[in-house]
């Protein structure tokens, strides 16, 4: 074939290519985020537009103050993102985005702008004056039948599998509220619930496979904001568990994704190290670093690499669209550490832009209160990094407790570990816990010693930080590995269940016990401010017994924590006299027992005593 005949042929071929092109059909099925507001104080916005073929068109948007700033496409023609700026002066409103081919209009989205709320500014949306009450919704209440199984998710209700959906939903949470209330906690922490369609051990929630939507297991995106505003109406909160690390084998975009590095991807599975030090190590390898924060959780759980600047801007802005849309007062970010620590600390910066005052907590598994410094300091690290979070999940502390309450266990271990507070930013902003989703139960892990279980749950909810119990503890529900055992139905949640435990009459009598032990301790708590916000003044344990106290102005509580087998009679107080001074008497806050001087004490065997000291 000559040159000649060669050319004419490459032309035909684009020729074809271009009318090719022209006869292809556009099919929109997203544009994320669905909606936003105007009067945010960012007036960037990114739209991830997703349908086949669409970066061959151009969207066109005529609204005032909406400016296409520019359009990017990616290696994937079913992508593009339009950047967009929303002007100060924008008004609420509709506008059609119009996808062009030339003079063609070839599809169209409506878009809505609404107004953002106006906040109040009291200070930090969540602070130590709050409780946390975390619920696994599959596990907690069956509101609505209706939902257990529906026709848009694989998986099925089955609650012989306890690693299968058991049905509880959005709606049984709201009607358990005044459990919930009536027990003194204030704020709500649900594990995810949006949409986890996956074949298998969905229920968990961490597997997302819609990042804007409900799993319809639970309800609907409706329901969560209801659910949130009767919270409100009650005077309670609610905080969101949201996930960058990752997301679920099921998600729509793992069939079609908008890049290769959309995911951090290995030759073959290669699962993450777990080994949280690596982000903070400053003597860290490449290879460690990268198999830690690239790994990923397990084979359902693809990793998300946010080092994508698209990807992580979709995941900030779907973040700031639930605290808008649903009116959240904190978030919960699952696995802090593992995704871009950068991205990380600049999702942190851009809420604060939007919420100054809004509570984040980032979840931080680290066993040392030096590894966990790095997450939650005040200005930047060593190697420079700014982590921006101001409050983390304080494992060092759950960990001494457990010691402490075990068995042969010391309350040294506590004193030595809030000892060492001065490596954080702010101690006191601190999630404290003595139990959660992802460890066995607290009854469980403490022997089932109802002693035992009584003083962490007395020590936790007046040291220093924001106290969060896991739903059950308070009744003694037990259970250790694997996650379907420790996370079992709360009884009385499901219409068949043999007894009620949300009702007294339901509950046994050990499991009443130990409810009104906390709910004594909730109820005078929630007017102690100096609990909230007070100076801890804590003593060196003797005998294994823990003295600390709390103080704000006039008001000083006392604790004694006897973690002892035998009993203390006439136990001197003279050497907590520094902090006694100005105080001559006392009610102890569980017993309502009268000391009418402060001199010498008894203390009954792994006992705690919470006095409320008087002038």
């Amino acid at each position: 074939m000559n040159t000649k005949n060669r050319i004419i042929l490459i032309c035909l071929a684009l020729c074809f290519t271009v009318l090719n092109l022209q006869g292809q059909s556009i099919q929109l099925e997203r544009v994320e985020p669905p909606s936003w507001w105007v009067g945010m104080e960012s007036s960037s916005l990114q739209l991830l537009v997703y349908g086949e073929n669409i970066s061959f068109s151009t969207p066109m948007i005529n609204y005032p103050g909406v400016e296409v700033k520019s359009v990017v496409k990616l290696e994937n023609p079913n992508y593009l993102f339009v950047n967009l700026n929303i002007s100060a002066e924008t008004q609420p409103g509709s506008f059609e985005i119009i996808f062009m081919k030339g003079k063609k209009r070839l599809t169209s989205f409506q878009y809505q702008l609404e107004q953002k709320n106006n906040r109040s500014s009291n200070g930090q949306t969540v602070d130590g004056a709050d409780v946390f009450y975390l619920i696994t919704p599959d596990r907690f209440a069956n509101g609505n039948k209706g939902n257990d199984s529906t026709d848009d998710t694989i998986e099925k209700v089955n609650r012989d599998d306890m690693h299968g959906r058991h049905g509880g939903d959005l709606k049984g949470v709201e009607d358990h509220l005044d459990y919930v209330q009536e027990l003194g906690a204030t704020t709500l922490w649900l594990n995810p619930f949006l949409e986890n369609d996956q074949p298998a051990y969905s229920y968990h929630g961490y597997g997302i496979s819609d990042f804007y939507r409900t799993d319809s297991r639970f309800g609907s995106n409706e329901d969560f904001k209801n659910l949130t505003k009767v919270c409100h109406v009650r005077g309670m909160k609610m905080i969101m568990d949201q996930v960058f690390n990752h997301c679920g084998a099921g998600h729509w975009w793992m069939n079609d994704l908008p890049a290769r590095d959309w995911l951090n991807q290995w030759d073959t599975f290669t699962r993450s190290s777990f080994t949280n030090v690596a982000a903070s190590d400053p003597h860290v390898s490449l290879s460690d670093y990268d198999l830690f924060t690239k790994g990923w959780f397990d084979v359902n759980l693809p990793d998300l690499n946010l080092q994508n600047e698209f990807l992580a801007t979709y995941l900030i802005q779907n973040s700031i669209w639930w605290v808008e849309y649903a009116q959240l007062d904190g978030i919960r970010m699952d696995t802090y550490p593992y995704p871009d620590k950068q991205v990380m600390a600049d999702w942190v910066k851009r809420v604060k832009l939007e919420y100054p005052d809004f509570y984040i907590v980032a979840e931080t598994w680290e066993s040392k209160a030096s590894s966990l410094s790095y997450w939650n300091r005040i200005g930047s690290n060593a190697d420079g990094y700014d982590p921006q979070i101001n409050s983390v999940c304080d494992y060092p502390l759950y960990y001494a407790m457990l010691k402490a309450f075990g068995e042969d266990g010391n309350v040294y271990k506590l004193y030595e570990t809030l000892a060492e507070d001065f490596v954080y930013g702010n101690a006191s902003n601190n999630k404290i816990f003595n139990g959660n989703h992802d460890v066995p139960r607290l009854y469980t892990l403490l022997g089932e010693n109802m002693s035992k279980v009584k003083l962490s749950m007395a020590f936790t909810l007046t040291t220093r930080g924001i106290p969060q119990l896991y739903y059950g503890d308070e009744i003694l529900l037990a259970g250790n590995k694997p996650d379907g055992v420790l996370r079992k139905d709360f009884p009385g949640g499901w219409k068949s269940d043999k007894r009620n435990a949300f009702s007294k009459e339901g509950r046994t009598v050990e499991e009443n016990e130990l409810y009104t032990y906390v709910n004594n301790i909730l109820k005078w708590r929630k007017n102690a401010e100096e609990i909230h916000e007070g100076r801890l003044i804590h003593f060196q344990p003797y005998d294994n017994v823990y003295v600390y106290f709390r103080s704000l102005g006039d008001k000083r509580t006392m604790v004694i924590i006897n973690n002892n087998n035998r009993k203390f009679e006439k136990y001197n107080l003279a050497r907590f006299n520094e902090a006694l001074e100005g105080y001559r008497s006392g009610t102890d806050v569980i017993t309502k027992s009268n000391y009418l001087t402060l001199g010498y004490i008894d203390i009954e065997p792994n006992t705690a005593l919470i006095i409320e000291l008087k002038k």
